[in-house]
């Protein structure tokens, strides 16, 4: 037979590239039925499972670039492990730079990266298009950022469904009994912000309620000491609202502690929802029901796309999307019948 590429093998074994790498160093995860087939296809391609494993790496040089906004946050770090597991099971290193969510360091980052010659890069949450800055066609994959064209074969993108986590948070809220709702919101110039905000407002009209823009509140930094300075301008806005959807969860903490420092109860008085389902969220007071992503599969999912690419294999689709769902916990009514059964929760906090 022919010169056979390993694009060529793992399109005739049905499989991804990163498959028949896995097959053929013997780790990571696969069936019996996949090795089967993998193997089949190299012996009747009369290959060597050394000559294929070097086919693999004759196009490649040692390490993939990530970019991470913030990798002392739960969420970033579980989906960082992730990705170094799967590509250190391809025999790449993974150069990790903290971007701080900063545009500035970001692209100082991007600057790094070109000059390494990376085989490919990871761009999560980022801010601006890294492949301007490389200047040359790496493989890239964009972690919750969108992109129109997919370079050639050598881009994909790969995101939560954030619209339906609007919908979710949304709806539980709907169910709790909330009719006047309050958001804060992640980064308001990111468009997963946008989609998760679209997809809440989307919900509430479906149910004739409508947002208040003076209830809405965004925040650059996710984090607990921000969630609890919004909330408090939310409550001294003096608009009323029984029910607050925090887009992560660290703000939803942040929330809770300036709703008690009020003394307003919740979910009694105020309901509230989060965003991420990070662990801490399983030890506010009360326990916080948000919206889980999976961390884990859009880190490996994405490693095993820009593996693909660095091999030759172009994605299947530009943008792939992961599911999410709701964490009931005791910060809505819906999920706590005690609340459910008071019998005349205020109608009114100020």
């Amino acid at each position: 037979m022919g010169s056979v590429t390993v694009k060529d093998i793992a399109q005739m074994a049905g499989v991804s590239v990163a498959t028949v790498s896995r097959v053929i160093n013997q780790n990571g995860r696969f069936s019996p039925e996949t090795e089967r087939r993998v193997r089949e296809v190299i012996e009747k391609c009369h290959y060597q499972p050394n000559q294929l494993a070097k086919g693999l790496r004759q196009h490649r040089t040692a390490s993939v670039g990530i970019m991470v906004p913030n990798i002392a946050n739960e969420f970033f770090s579980s989906m960082i492990l992730a990705m170094q597991t799967e590509l250190f099971e391809h025999d790449y290193a993974a150069v990790i730079y903290n971007t701080n969510a900063s545009l500035e360091l970001e692209r100082q980052c991007q600057a790094l990266l070109a000059a390494q010659s990376v085989a490919g890069v990871i761009a999560v949450n980022s801010l601006d298009d890294v492949r301007g800055a490389l200047k040359r066609p790496v493989p890239t994959v964009y972690v919750d950022r969108f992109v129109d064209d997919d370079g050639g074969g050598k881009v994909a993108c790969i995101s939560s469904d954030n619209e339906r986590s609007g919908r979710l948070a949304a709806r539980e809220l709907i169910e709790s009994g909330c009719h006047r709702l309050a958001l804060i919101e992640a980064r308001a110039d990111s468009p997963i912000t946008r989609l998760r905000t679209q997809g809440f407002v989307d919900e509430l009209a479906e149910a004739g309620l409508e947002l208040d823009s003076a209830l809405v509140r965004s925040s650059a930094v996710t984090s607990f000491e921000r969630g609890r300075e919004l909330m408090d301008e939310v409550i001294d806005s003096g608009r009323e609202f029984d029910g607050v959807f925090c887009q992560a969860d660290w703000l939803a903490m942040g929330a809770l502690e300036a709703l008690r420092e009020h003394g307003i109860e919740v979910p009694r008085q105020v309901c509230v929802v989060g965003h991420d389902d990070i662990s801490i969220a399983r030890f506010g007071r009360p326990p916080v029901t948000t919206i889980r992503q999976e961390p884990q599969v859009l880190g490996q999912k994405a490693a095993e796309l820009v593996v693909g690419m660095i091999c030759g294999e172009a994605p299947t689709e530009l943008c792939t999307t992961v599911p999410v769902e709701l964490v009931r916990r005791e910060s809505t009514r819906a999920g706590n019948r005690d609340a459910l059964a008071s019998p005349n929760p205020p109608s009114s906090l100020f």
